[in-house]
């Protein structure tokens, strides 16, 4: 194909500007326009403006429209160079300005939230800052709390009770819903026999809401089984040894779940929230406290 010199030119002037690149690789990351919006701070008109441009600059679709945010077969291939082109962006800028930031980050996180959404958290902080390092340490909540109040973490993820009126930044927290998990049914099904529980150990949210919500309603049960370990509970309920609780965010799709049932009671909910002392806070933990905001906004 013969192309002209004029098409030719104007062909190779075409440039990305890397602002466009960046906010559609965490559009991508992130899995929404509002989440991107929040982390790059723009809002979701600004970043929905930014991605008409990169198409209109492409003559193509980046997105498919509809349902669930997905990218059509040129929005692969751009995502997956555009990652390349800001790493070298990124490492440029840090190699000649000598800015990069660096730091250790002690956080604090309840077990089952450390699988939810932690991982992908830390994996996109570390493309964008990879000489932050973050220490984590995973417990349940009640530990958490006694250990960030002795000044081991500088941030911490902790799960509570709701409270009626919570009067922190609402980036800090999100409310959720407990549900009943199980893999039989069975399990749920006979009034007479007491109710199979697996639970973390005393002190955790989950089995205090759990016991005082059977309590209430007069149901008698028993502690089957009682790990430390997430993987232990599911495993625990995967082999149908009993029952547990859980926020709904953070429940397998392959068990079962209800939030109340003719045999078991409804749960309250719980409030998934960050501390940190914010004038001690770095440049570094700053910007995990970002990353982490998404997370929970994401769950």
């Amino acid at each position: 194909m013969i192309v002209s010199d004029t098409k030719m030119d104007q062909w190779m002037m075409t440039n990305i500007p890397t602002d466009l690149l960046r906010t559609f690789v965490t559009i991508n990351d992130l899995g929404g326009f509002t989440s991107a919006g929040a982390l790059l701070g723009r809002s979701q008109p600004a970043i929905s403006l930014q991605v008409k441009k990169l198409e209109e600059l492409l003559n193509t679709k980046i997105f498919l429209r509809g349902s669930s945010l997905e990218l059509t077969e040129d929005g692969e291939y751009l995502y997956e160079s555009a990652r390349q082109i800001l790493v070298i962006n990124d490492q440029i800028i840090s190699k000649i300005r000598g800015d990069n930031i660096s730091g250790k980050v002690r956080l604090g996180i309840p077990n089952d939230f450390e699988l939810a959404f932690l991982p992908k958290a830390l994996k996109n902080l570390s493309r964008i800052y990879p000489n932050i390092i973050v220490e984590v340490d995973s417990e349940i909540s009640k530990v958490i709390l006694q250990r960030y109040q002795k000044g081991h973490y500088d941030i911490a993820l902790a799960m509570e009770r709701a409270k009626q009126n919570e009067d922190r930044d609402s980036r800090d927290y999100r409310l959720e819903s407990l549900e009943w998990v199980y893999k039989d049914s069975r399990l749920i099904g006979d009034y007479e026999e007491p109710i199979p529980l697996i639970a973390y150990p005393q002190g955790c949210v989950y089995r205090s809401i759990m016991e005082e919500a059977l309590q209430g309603q007069q149901h008698s049960y028993r502690l089957m089984y009682t790990s430390t370990s997430l993987l232990g509970i599911f495993s625990a309920v995967e082999e149908g040894l009993g029952i547990t609780a859980m926020a709904c965010s953070v429940i397998p799709v392959h068990l079962k779940h209800a939030g109340s049932t003719n045999n078991l009671p409804s749960l309250e909910k719980v409030c998934i929230g960050l501390y940190y002392k914010e004038r001690e806070l770095n440049v570094a933990s700053r910007h995990v406290l970002d990353f982490l905001r998404t997370g929970i906004a994401n769950l």
